[in-house]
């Protein structure tokens, strides 16, 4: 089947010159396509430009990478592929920035006039819009959480399978822990290790 997997951070510009990004490195979604490619899958990979992680696992015949900047220009191409390709299933591993500068110019803010002061918004989450572009995929979310102990992650991401209309969901993090735990539309936890472990679980789930 075609698969989608969103890679990496989003970044969201505060001038021409500075940007809002976060810590992810995309190694996981990069692995993650590498995986599904030597299952023969083709591969969509929505990988984010400030991604460091080494992208030559994706360097394969079955491996389509499209590169994304901001959260605008990710749920852009997301809507675009939805109108255009037949998806059987999506892995949204990208890291969304939580906040955004609205009306961010195109200029350098300059430092000659001291302290400034920024109001950022939150950006528009786009788990929850996937299922409308993409009826017929499954889609598996993830859940980050820094913040409680291992119950309350694990309750955070049955939320978001309800909430946005998924059939799994991928929760680590420091608040829940070493390793990852995948949580299906039932409900019902599986605790994986690591990330090779974890990839090729999910490249697993799709054939079961």
């Amino acid at each position: 089947m075609t698969i989608l997997v969103t890679i990496g951070p989003t970044q969201e510009p505060l001038d021409a010159m500075r940007l809002i990004s976060n810590r992810s490195t995309g190694e996981l979604g990069t692995r993650l396509s590498a995986e599904l490619a030597k299952q023969g899958h083709t591969v969509i990979a929505l990988r984010g430009t400030g991604a460091t992680a080494p992208s030559t696992p994706l360097e394969r015949d079955n491996v389509r990478v499209l590169p994304f900047t901001t959260t605008e220009d990710l749920r852009d191409q997301l809507e675009k592929l939805g109108a255009e390709e037949r998806i059987g299933a999506i892995f949204h591993a990208a890291a969304v920035s939580d906040f955004y500068l609205p009306g961010a110019g195109t200029g350098k803010i300059p430092t000659s006039g001291g302290a400034l002061t920024l109001t950022l918004e939150p950006t528009p989450k786009l788990l929850p819009l996937m299922r409308g572009w993409f009826p017929a995929a499954r889609i598996t979310g993830w859940k980050f959480e820094a913040s409680g102990n291992r119950d309350a992650a694990v309750a955070m991401g049955r939320a978001q399978i309800t909430a946005c209309h998924t059939d799994a969901c991928v929760v680590n993090g420091p608040s829940y822990g070493e390793g990852f735990g995948v949580l299906s539309k039932a409900g019902e936890l599986t605790p994986l290790p690591d990330k090779p472990t974890l990839c090729a679980h999910l490249a697993w789930r799709l054939g079961n």
